[in-house]
């Protein structure tokens, strides 16, 4: 196989295309771990290029470690801020050094750039005994390199910035563009929608407004993206992540709109006594629903759409009104649902977490707050608790900005 060459290393470095001083030493190590899976045996159909990718990841880690640069360390502050504990899917155990090389920071990333650089693996268990065991040679390596790796070359200077200064105005331009479109970590859980902004960037430079304003409007729709879709790991607004790695701490969040509560809402909870979920086998039925509790109009047929659906969700908030799902019902183990199917769910509950569009981002909230998904699962895996214990973070990961649509 062919090593990483010095031009895919620094296409995911600040200030790419440069070269700086300490860059060729971290291209030797990310071909070193690259030899040692390819003698390992380990996964062995993974092919070429996704080797590279998870290579290149796990070496953007490294860097940030050695040089401190706040971007690991934002993500495990505020994993153990939402979830109690640093790092999805592994517990810390007493060897667990906060911000230094850990093992169990090197088997997630190993997961996690697995997963999110192919859609073959898209779905792997996170503790898949090849790709643990893959890891642990990877940390293996980095360990033994640890004390004497140098300091990346321009990490520290990107984030010596203050976000309210005029003077970081350039240099927070900077940063923005490398963590929203290159950073190894925000990155990967971005391409499928970093896929939709191309094509539409395309369609843009070959409508024949001439290059200049076609350039004019692709930097429109960047701008557009970066301050309105969530992105990285935990589908955070890039205004979000910048704050936590300069100030520690997230933005002021907007006050929510309570000032009257949703005509849907009052409706339908009037008609449930209270409930707020309502599950139907079929169209009929639930259009139905709608002209008795709703008061819609009798004899008409809405959202016909679904007809050819069923198995449906509705759910009301409080503030926002009500939100449809399709096909979903059997995967959800509510008190009040009469088509849960516990075998149906074993095979498809799982997707409510992880493909986008399946259910609406409030609905599923509730669902995982409540606790009414308990049979999900990764595709390749029956364990459930960790999917029960991780649910948030698998949803925020996988969905992206179909979860956190703010």
């Amino acid at each position: 196989m062919q090593k990483i060459s010095l031009q895919q290393f620094l296409f995911n470095q600040p200030n790419s295309p440069v070269e700086k001083p300490t860059d060729k030493g971290y291209l030797i190590i990310a071909n070193r771990l690259l030899t040692i899976w390819n003698d390992s045996k380990l996964l062995r159909e993974i092919p070429e290029t996704l080797r590279h990718n998870v290579v290149l990841g796990i070496i953007g880690y490294y860097q940030d470690i050695v040089a401190d640069s706040g971007i690991w360390r934002t993500f495990t502050d505020h994993c153990l801020s939402l979830y109690g504990h640093r790092v999805p899917f592994h517990q810390q155990d007493e060897d667990y050094i906060d911000y230094e090389l850990n093992l169990i920071d090197v088997k997630f990333l190993t997961w996690y750039f697995l997963a999110f650089n192919s859609m073959k693996y898209r779905f792997i268990y996170p503790l898949n005994d090849d790709l643990m065991a893959l890891a642990t040679l990877f940390f293996n390596e980095l360990d033994r390199c640890y004390e004497n790796a140098p300091i990346p070359t321009d990490y520290d200077a990107l984030l010596d910035v203050e976000l309210n200064d005029p003077e970081c105005t350039n240099a927070i331009y900077d940063l923005s563009q490398w963590l929203f479109w290159r950073n190894y970590l925000l990155v990967p859980p971005f391409q499928l929608t970093y896929s939709a902004v191309y094509s539409q960037m395309e369609e843009i430079r070959l409508s024949g407004i001439g290059e200049e304003a076609a350039l004019a409007k692709c930097e429109e729709v960047k701008n557009e993206v970066m301050s309105t879709i969530p992105t990285g790991p935990l589908a955070l607004f890039l205004n979000e992540w910048l704050h936590l790695i300069i100030n520690g701490r997230l933005p002021k969040a907007k006050a929510e709109n309570t000032s009257e509560l949703h005509k849907f809402y009052t409706a339908f909870t009037n008609y449930t006594g209270g409930k707020n979920m309502a599950f139907f086998k079929t169209y009929d039925e639930m259009n139905q629903f709608f002209i008795d509790a709703l008061q819609w109009k009798s004899g008409e047929e809405y959202f016909v759409n679904l007809k050819q659906n069923s198995d449906f969700v509705l759910m009301v908030t409080p503030y926002k009104g009500m939100m449809i799902a399709k096909d979903i019902a059997q995967c959800i183990n509510h008190p009040d649902n009469p088509l849960y199917n516990r075998e149906y769910a074993t095979q498809n509950a799982f997707a409510l977490l992880a493909e986008r569009g399946v259910c609406p981002a409030d609905m599923l909230l509730h669902l995982i707050e409540n606790d009414y998904l308990p049979d999900a699962s990764f595709p390749d895996s029956d364990d459930r608790q960790l999917v029960k214990a991780n649910a948030d973070f698998i949803a925020r990961c996988y969905l992206q900005e179909y979860y956190r649509a703010d």
